[in-house]
Order: structure tokens, then sequence, then C-alpha cells
């Protein structure tokens, strides 16, 4: 069995996904995985559409087996957001290749790149550099830039290929034996406000289904544009931190400065910025503009807001991978499955109800987060979702 995977969102599955799915496959792997974010993703945002109805539109387009990337990993830097999917798929115990899109398709010199970033007097000038002002995306720039070269430099100044980047270095990290594969990213930019042909970026197939526009259906296979047309229809989707900006910014308000400390990506004061901004602002969005500076920027707080309300703290956002939740799966899948199981160390949920006594304490404890943060999801959702969709919601 060749087994390839990739880390993603699906936030909507769209046609630049199918294209690297059919790279996968095209290139001789036999299988193609997916580790996903769940109902929150590393924008620090709701998902538009929730886990479950991600999962089934990525399997019935071409990806054999979904797993769950727990919120602790999607909520975390791109760093945290690397290393949490790049354990869990090597914690499977199979996965040969992780392929992933980029701006630039030369494998060798985002290693390069990787290794720069790595390197200890890169990490010392960094700091330098993140303690006289500059955000850390920037003071990671300019610090290969002076260290190394201009070309890793320049890697580093497109987002697919800085997540590339940590990919890579996670897997060094945990010298790990899955290959990583660049592909070229297709069509559009990341972000892109404007379509390429027949492919377009998330935020802008997000941007169309959020505003009512059906001209995002030309950029997603027709199997998921179903799934999204019939899920709008009944009131499950899009979710958006407006459908219940009150119930968001009441949980805030409830929130000390001592608390906020400890919440995943806190320092250096921000908890009393925080703590003032929640409570002098009525709109999230003004919460964040008024914090903002060059070291937090706008990304990186609508992460820690969301990390907040969720009661993601340090010491859960620092735990290892606990178990592979299973979230949807064609018959080929099921081969994978079967792999897992007989390779993996960890516990493979499948029906939560029979699988949880498998868990650790710690595993129980950030199971029982993912289970908090899908009811909390469903009041985000146009028509109100009931609690204990984690139970009741099969397998795919």
């Amino acid at each position: 069995m060749n087994i390839s995977a990739t880390v993603c969102e699906y936030n909507p599955y769209h046609n630049g996904h199918k294209y690297l799915a059919d790279c996968a496959k095209s290139g001789g792997d036999d299988y193609f995985v997916g580790i996903m974010s769940g109902n929150v993703v590393q924008r620090g945002e709701f998902a538009v559409a929730d886990k479950f109805l991600r999962a089934r539109a990525a399997v019935l387009s071409g990806v054999d087996l979904i797993i769950e990337l727990p919120c602790v990993y999607s909520l975390s830097s791109a760093e945290g957001f690397a290393y949490g999917a790049v354990k869990t798929l090597d914690l499977c115990g199979c996965i040969d290749k992780l392929y992933f899109g980029a701006e630039c398709e030369d494998t060798a010199l985002l290693m390069k790149t990787s290794e720069a970033v790595s390197s200890c007097r890169v990490y010392e000038r960094i700091k330098e550099l993140s303690s006289s002002g500059y955000s850390h995306p920037r003071a990671v720039h300019t610090a290969v830039r002076e260290i190394y070269s201009d070309d890793c430099a320049d890697v580093l100044s497109m987002p697919n290929n800085t997540l590339g980047v940590e990919y890579i270095r996670a897997l060094s990290k945990i010298s790990s034996r899955i290959t990583p594969c660049a592909v070229l990213r297709k069509g559009a930019g990341h972000d892109a406000d404007t379509a390429c042909g027949e492919y377009a970026s998330a935020s802008f197939v997000r941007q169309k289904i959020l505003s009512g526009d059906t001209a995002y259906r030309e950029y997603i296979p027709k199997t998921v544009c179903d799934i999204i047309d019939k899920s709008i229809e009944s009131g499950v989707c899009p979710a958006r931190l407006q459908n219940n900006q009150r119930g968001l910014l009441q949980t805030l308000r409830t929130l000390t400065p001592e608390t906020l400390r400890e919440i995943n990506g806190v320092g250096e004061g921000l908890e009393n910025r925080l703590y003032k901004a929640f409570r002098e602002y009525s709109a999230i969005d003004e919460v964040i503009q008024s914090v903002k500076c060059k070291r937090y920027t706008y990304a990186r707080l609508c992460r820690v807001i969301m990390c907040a309300y969720l009661g993601i703290t340090k010491r859960l956002a620092a735990t290892q991978p606990q178990y592979i939740r299973v979230l949807s799966m064609n018959k080929r899948g099921i081969d994978v499955l079967r792999a897992i199981n007989e390779k993996s160390s960890l516990p493979v949920i499948i029906s939560p109800a029979k699988d949880k006594g498998k868990l650790t304490d710690a595993g129980k404890e950030l199971f029982d987060l993912e289970c908090r943060v899908t009811d909390l999801y469903g009041l985000f959702t146009p028509t109100v979702q009931k609690c204990g969709k984690d139970y009741t919601q099969g397998i795919f």
C-alpha cells in the first residue's frame, strides 16, 4: 500500500483541492488521506460548514479517508498547526508521503529554507527582531534573508510556501519517515479576491457563499455543490460570528486577566488589553482593531479570541496527539483504516459512544473539548443546532 496524505481545512473543498488529490494519485499513490481541521480553522474562525459536511464532500470528491485535526492544533500558529497535523499522521504508522500546495514546487529549496528557519543563529536573530517590535512573520523573513540567502527569504514571502516549510520542519523534528511533496498551486493565489479560470481561493469561495452569491458553484465540484446547496436550504450553513456575536461577547466578558493569561497565544500583557477591549467594544472586529499591533496581527488575535471563547489554554495546546478520529471514508478508506489499526499506537475513534473508553484522561479531555466546540458551533449557524452531534452523527 502506498498511502499519501495532506493537511487540509476544505473550507470548503474546491477545484484546487481536487487537483492536489488527483496529483497524488497520478503520482502512483494508491490511497489519499486528509487530516482536516474540525469546526474551527486556523484563521481563528468557525468553518463555513461543519466538519461532517466538509468531510463527506471531500470523500465524494477524491479523498479516501478524512481524520480530524483537533482544535488545539487548528487554532495554533502555523508551527503548532503543522506539528499537530504531521505528528498525528506520523502516528498513523502507514503514511508514506505528505502532499501540500505551494507557490514553489521545488521541494529541495523548501527543505533548505526549513533548515534556515530552524537554525540557532536565525532563532536568536528572530528573538532580537521580535523584541524590537517586528511581527513574527516579518522577523523570520528578515532573519533568514540576513543570515542565509535571498532565495530562502523569497520562499517565505508566500503563505503556502511558509506552511509547507513548517510541515517539513515538523517532519524533521520528529524524525518522520514521511516524504514531503510540494505541488505547484494552480490558478488563483492564496486569499485572492478574483478567480482564475475554474480555480478560486477558498476565501473567495467562502465570501460568495456568505454573501448568497451562487457563483461559488463554478469553483467547486458538483458533488460538493449539492451538499453546500442543501445545507444552506436546511439552515445549517453558513456559520458566521455575526449570528451569535452577543453570546460570544457574553462569554468573553466573564473572563478575568488571570484567566486570559492562561489562554493559548496570550503573553506580554495582552491579557490586560483584551480584558479592557472585551468590556469596551460591542463587536469582535472592533476588539481586534483596538488591540492589533505589529506583534499581534489580525489573524493571530482571531485565534487568541477563539481560544479564549472555547477555553483552550496553553496547557491544552501543548498536549500531544491522543487519538485518531475518523470523520468520513469510502470503501478504499476502509483499507487505510485497517492499516492504521494495525500499525498505530493511538486509539482510533469511529463511534465515540463505544470508543471513548479507549482514551487516556488526556485523550478524554481533548475529545470533550471537541464536543464542546461542536455544540457551540451550532449557535453560529443560521438555524440553532442541537447539542451532541459528535455522538449522534454517524460516519459517512
